[in-house]
């Protein structure tokens, strides 16, 4: 089994880096999983006809690939389920006015039509949107001939299409930060882990960090309303011991966020970017901490302890999206668990701080995950041999597995529609990230290659 020297500093290890020891195969893990959500809402049948090219220098193939990434794009959005393509329906749909073919897709029970025309370096969208007998135009959207850019355009044009149809955002033109764990050269004893980030789907991958040391658990910082966010925080190990950096993504190094003794770990950031929230031993026991906390200028006071329990290890907070809650494990009462506590003012006294235990069912539970929309929180939980993936509900007081199988699913992400999560799978030959769609009950493997994959961290968008 595999293991950093490093990760056993800190002895809260147990339910927050377990995930860097993974055992099963991933190809029994594809056929055996099983997602046990259950959910009342309906996949809406949707036809997607073939791209047409006019007077364009883009190749065939080329014009496939784009259309290879919306089908992808759109089949994976939580809303639509794709109709089998046939030579009849594509000729209904190529015709000048889809109104032409409405009352042929109102005998299929079709909700939505989506055709896509390239003529010269544009690529123009049309969505017939058969219930409401309406036609909407997406672009003309500018097309380079580099697929890496173009991929973001159709990712943005997904988006627009998901928008136009249910009036929601989409996920498509997301992000995605994780890290890769990987040997430092021919040395089988030593590793590094470094920061990376790519497209929701997990195509254009970038590496963010260099630092040839090991770092994990990257988080975006929040961005204003209407913005893209510009920064991240993640823990290094540069100076032998945990500490938590932040950085922009114009920058080359990160900067230490405090300037603490001892360890810390695992930093949550609030959505109005105001507080952090994070693990550190600096009084002793591996406590809660919060720091008041500005984008541009980093800490605007000092940190202040806001939970401990005598003999007791905390870790993993995440905020609510007010910001007046935090949810984090304890083992206070001997095995790990969630527990969710009001934030108090700096100052308050500790004694008189309650924590309400969220998870009852399972035993060394970890990660938990505030979703956007305030009303769940995704956790891991070992259930059996494995770790699996589990869902608070606040309106029920529930608890409901969502995963099942063999292999270890850990470090749940929300995405911004709080309907996606992102997690890593474990084997003990690799780790991969993987995603779900709570209605679609569906697993996506992202990819595949070089290093383990984990700490998945979805971009927030506003």
């Amino acid at each position: 089994m595999l293991c950093h020297p490093l990760l056993k500093l800190f002895f809260f290890a147990l339910f927050s880096f377990s995930l860097l020891f993974a055992q099963d195969p991933e190809q029994q893990m594809e056929q055996d999983l099983i997602i046990n959500l259950q959910t009342e809402n309906c996949l809406l049948p949707t036809y997607f006809s073939p791209f047409l090219s006019e007077k364009t220098e883009l190749t065939n193939s080329y014009v496939k690939q784009l259309e290879k990434v919306l089908t992808f794009d759109l089949a994976h959005n939580g809303s639509m389920l794709f109709i089998a393509q046939t030579t009849e329906n594509n000729q209904l749909a190529n015709q000048s006015s889809l109104f032409d073919s409405l009352q042929q897709w109102q005998a299929q029970n079709i909700f939505f039509v989506i055709k896509g025309l390239v003529e010269q370096n544009s690529l123009t969208l049309t969505v017939l949107d058969v219930k409401s007998k309406t036609v909407k135009k997406i672009g003309p959207l500018t097309l380079t001939g580099n697929l890496s850019n173009d991929r973001r355009q159709i990712h943005r044009a997904a988006d627009l299409i998901h928008q136009a149809s249910f009036g929601s955002s989409g996920i498509a033109s997301t992000k995605i930060l994780y890290s890769v764990l990987t040997k430092n050269g021919a040395d089988s004893t030593k590793w590094v882990s470094e920061i990376w980030e790519a497209d929701y789907d997990g195509e254009n991958r970038q590496q963010l960090t260099h630092e040839r040391s090991y770092s994990i658990s990257p988080v975006y910082i929040p961005p204003k309303p209407g913005f893209v966010t510009g920064g991240f925080m993640y823990v290094s190990y540069q100076l032998s011991q945990p500490k938590i950096y932040i950085r922009s993504f114009q920058e080359k190094t990160g900067h230490r966020l405090t300037t603490l003794k001892g360890n810390q770990l695992m930093p949550a950031i609030s959505l109005k970017r105001d507080q952090v929230a994070f693990i550190s031993d600096v009084v002793g026991n591996p406590d809660l901490f919060i720091l008041p906390f500005d984008p541009e200028k980093g800490a605007t006071a000092k940190p202040h302890q806001i939970f401990s329990a005598r003999k007791a290890t905390q870790g993993s907070p995440t905020f609510s999206p007010d910001g007046k809650q935090i949810a984090f494990v304890s083992n206070k009462s001997g095995s790990p668990k969630i527990y969710l506590i009001d934030i108090p003012k700096a100052g308050a006294s500790l004694k008189n701080i309650e924590a309400r235990l969220i998870s009852k069912r399972n035993r060394e539970n970890s990660a938990p995950a505030w979703s956007p929309d305030g009303k769940k929180i995704a956790y891991c939980a070992r259930h059996g041999a494995e770790r699996q993936i589990w869902i608070y509900d606040f309106e029920t007081d529930q608890e409901e597995q969502l995963t099942s199988g063999p292999g270890h699913k850990e470090n749940p992400s929300w995405a911004p529609n709080s309907l996606h999560l992102i997690y890593n799978s474990s084997t003990n030959e690799e780790s991969e990230l993987y995603f779900i769609h709570l209605k679609q009950k569906k697993m996506t493997k992202l990819f595949t290659g070089k290093g383990d994959k984990r700490f998945p961290n979805w971009e927030v968008r506003f």
